[in-house]
């Protein structure tokens, strides 16, 4: 979180989270159709995503028996291992500290909310939040 590089605020912000999160699924799940919108509140970040599910997920789900559940249960174990790779995004666009990160995903709709806690509002960037 160097301090070298100005910060962005209010729609630029969260505009540029939202293309940070939908970046990082396309990468990790090999498509580019998820969407994003990110909203910004004091403290609490919440992105949510949409159109999350890769074809293959697609298809586990289509099966039936038990497909959802496994593919809630691989997403769960994703999101633990790529938890210091979005708070780090977070942290690097809002220039505070990541303090809780949660995840949640449902398979129908394909839909995710990425919700961080950050710490206080920094003094001299109190007016920089949307």
């Amino acid at each position: 979180m160097s301090g070298a590089t100005e910060l962005l605020s209010g729609d630029a912000l969260t505009e540029a989270i939202s293309e940070s999160m939908v970046t990082l699924y396309g990468r990790h799940y090999g498509h580019d159709r998820t969407t994003g919108t990110t909203y910004i509140n004091d403290n609490v970040v919440v992105c949510v995503l949409e159109d999350i599910l890769s074809t293959g997920e697609s298809s586990l789900i289509a099966t039936g028996a038990g497909g959802a559940g496994q593919v809630i249960d691989e997403r769960v174990a994703f999101q633990d291992g790529m938890e210091d790779e979005f708070t780090a995004e977070i942290e690097r666009l809002t220039g505070r500290q990541v303090t809780a990160f949660l995840s949640a995903n449902q398979t129908t709709p394909g839909v995710a909310c990425e919700l961080f806690f950050l710490d206080a509002v920094p003094e001299a960037a109190g007016s920089r939040q949307t």
